[in-house]
């Protein structure tokens, strides 16, 4: 893949899906005096429920389509038809579940507005099939645009609606609900034509107990793989409603952690822009292109959230006006770093899904999920709502530690990166950026300027230096 390629690529994969998130960015000063901790306090627990029913609703079942491709040729849409079939059938249950639990967490008297809040909230779980194929078939075919320009029309649709349900009728939380439930209707109406037409992937309805079986056996250990990720993002907000923590103090920490989760745009953009190199190269046992692909996605994830740290009291200053939503930036500059070790998991990972090691996978998230939700249990209640800030980064730091004592990534992370004393490394350099960063944040702008001058001119240097363009 050449320089040009993957730059088109990430564009096309990453940033291209992001514009709504960019959007919405810049909708934030006409919006937020119009939005109050409490908007973002339902959204926010809302869309924790409904993520844990999102990632259960396809059974793991997606770990069989990127296999799947390459291993049945011209044939893998049969094998796609069936998985399509079981996600349809298991989202519409999984909706209908996540509709009764919202009915009993969202803070308002049972009402006709509660159950028709319970079911916008649940919307983008009836509807996520085609999307999971969609995610996974592009991708891999290299093909970015049916996948971006869908889900970027879909998008806009939603913000639409979000826009005139905030600014003109003042409707704040349905608002900000209303806009995943109209994209996830639209997308899978227009997926229809790419997916089932295109590639003739339509619903093979497969009841045999042992081709279920066969599929179920190698994918149940991605539920609480994608579970965990959930407890490491939104356990933090379940948690809080379990100890009744002001939903105004929700709102807050999830407009600090929407914030902030902008940092990892560009990394994610990459490593799915990457996906097809990184997947030929552990294929050939290129382990040294394996291993200078990693190390580009972790300087990127690094520099990216440094960068955001520095600027984020400015960026607060343009984009938020609402002073009680600005009170979020100081949890906003320290959840830039929460996942900063994401590239770390795309690439253990990765060597699990081809190996078909599923079982391996749970080391990977679900432990540090695990870890994230006994942590907010124990300090949210004596700290407050803060404390899941610094229990979240604690766990997703964690995953750094996992090939020290898991013996299956002992071996697999050797085999590639050659030394395990990087990943202690990294764990420092991450601390310390940590800090750094957030004193540079309340500096003057010529500090500032300085230091992101120096922040990229060491990243250029290593860039070029270790030749990493060349894997490219």
């Amino acid at each position: 893949m050449s320089t040009k390629k993957l730059i088109t690529n990430t564009l096309y994969f990453g940033i291209v899906p992001k514009l709504p998130m960019l959007i919405n960015v810049f909708l934030l000063p006409i919006l937020t005096p119009f939005l109050t901790t409490f908007d973002y306090g339902i959204q926010g627990v809302i869309t924790a429920y409904t993520g844990i029913m999102l990632v259960i609703a396809p059974l793991g079942l997606n770990v069989h389509l990127t296999n799947s491709y390459y291993e049945y040729g011209k044939k893998f849409n049969l094998v796609w038809g069936r998985i399509l079939y079981y996600i349809i059938a298991t989202s519409i249950l999984c909706g209908i579940i996540n509709m009764l639990l919202l009915m009993c967490v969202i803070p308002l008297d049972y009402s006709l507005q509660l159950v028709a809040l319970s079911i916008l909230g649940s919307i983008e779980i009836f509807f996520c099939a085609n999307s999971t194929l969609a995610s996974h078939l592009f991708p891999i075919e290299g093909k970015p645009k049916p996948l971006v320009f869908t889900n970027l029309f879909a998008s806009l649709c939603g913000i639409a609606l979000s826009f005139v349900l905030i600014f003109y009728y003042k409707l704040g939380y349905w608002g900000l609900i209303s806009v995943t439930a109209l994209s996830s209707v639209v997308s899978f109406v227009l997926f229809i034509r790419f997916v089932w037409q295109r590639y003739n992937i339509k619903p093979i309805i497969d009841n045999k107990l042992r081709h279920i079986k066969y599929f179920l056996n190698i994918s149940w250990p991605l539920i609480p793989h994608s579970l965990g990720f959930l407890f490491l993002t939104s356990s933090s907000r379940i948690v809080m409603t379990w100890h009744n923590i002001d939903y105004d103090d929700i709102g807050l920490y999830s407009h600090g952690t929407q914030m902030g989760n902008y940092a990892v745009i560009v990394t994610t953009a990459l490593v799915l822009a990457l996906n097809p190199k990184m997947q030929t190269s552990y294929r050939a046992k290129d382990y040294d292109s394996y291993r200078k692909l990693y190390f580009l996605c972790q300087m990127i994830a690094l520099v990216t959230s440094v960068l955001i740290c520095i600027w984020m009291n400015e960026i607060y200053s343009i984009l938020i006006k609402n002073e009680k939503l600005a009170q979020s930036s100081s949890i906003a500059c320290l959840m830039c770093f929460a996942n900063v070790v994401h590239p770390l998991y795309i690439f253990m990972s990765t060597n699990a899904f081809i190996e078909k090691k599923t079982k391996q996978l749970l080391w990977l998230v679900f432990i540090p999920g695990i870890l994230n939700l006994i942590l907010c249990n124990i300090f949210i209640p004596i700290y407050g709502f803060r404390a899941a800030v610094y229990s979240t980064m604690i766990s997703y730091w964690s995953q750094i530690l996992i090939p020290f004592v898991i013996p299956y990534y002992k071996a697999t992370v050797l085999q590639w990166l050659k030394r395990k004393t990087i990943l202690i490394a990294l764990l420092t350099v991450i601390i310390l950026s940590v800090f750094g960063a957030n004193i540079i944040s309340q500096q003057i702008i010529f500090i500032k300027l300085i230091v992101s001058a120096a922040v990229v001119s060491v990243f250029a240097v290593v860039f070029y230096g270790r030749r990493l363009n060349s894997v490219v």
